[in-house]
């Protein structure tokens, strides 16, 4: 795309990241008064990090109920999509406060697996716009991007800036709601892969030979 292009989402200097990538927090219920809730049917699970091993202790909560979707049949690496969406909803949602929680919510279907988390942060950088716009795009399919290079911003220690590409990447959609509370909600699904047809051998006919009399 050409970089004078008004809406070149990859030129920092371009109208859209003008307008949208300030570099400044938006709160989320300014946007919209069009909220979403988790529905009553869904599995919860309530996570409070309170560890400074923060990332073992994801681990330990995320991998078990991970671990049996994969069983089921969804597939490997769906960890690795719950995983960096609740990382993103302590991180930048919740900015770290261990006083907010973050919930993870699921229902499973013969078909496909719904997967909402929740932070109660309120806000998002407005380089995230335009960032999650680009990944609607697909070029997370050809390289991960990564979100402080995307922003201009400084890479901070023990965070690589690719989870949302590894999410987008791993499930099959990926939505972003509004909580009744103001706070972000990442819904994922993730499709059920069609079991495989078991290919039939052939019969291998071979021809029998006569015995020849010398």
């Amino acid at each position: 795309m050409d970089r004078s292009d008004i809406f070149n989402l990859d030129n920092l200097e371009s109208v859209v990241r003008n307008k949208f990538g300030t570099n400044k927090e938006v709160k989320l219920k300014d946007l919209t008064n069009n909220y979403s809730a988790i529905p009553n049917d869904y599995e919860r699970i309530e996570l409070k990090l309170e560890s400074e091993e923060v990332f073992s202790e994801l681990r330990d909560k995320i991998q078990p109920i991970c671990t049996e979707f994969e069983k089921e049949g969804y597939g490997a690496n769906l960890f690795t999509a719950v995983y960096e969406a609740v990382l993103n909803a302590y991180q930048h949602g919740n900015k770290k406060d261990t006083s907010k929680k973050i919930t993870l919510a699921y229902k499973h279907s013969l078909e496909h697996l719904d997967l909402m988390v929740e932070d109660e942060g309120g806000v998002v950088d407005s380089n995230f716009v335009p960032f999650v716009l680009r990944h609607r795009e697909g070029v997370y399919k050809e390289k991960f991007l990564n979100f402080y290079e995307f922003s201009g911003k400084e890479k901070p220690d023990k965070n690589q800036g690719t989870g949302t590409s590894f999410m987008h990447q791993y499930v099959d959609s990926v939505n972003y709601l509004i909580s009744e509370k103001g706070g972000l909600i990442v819904h994922m699904v993730r499709n059920k892969p069609a079991p495989e047809k078991k290919k039939k051998k052939k019969k291998s006919h071979k021809r029998k030979r006569r015995n020849r009399k010398n």
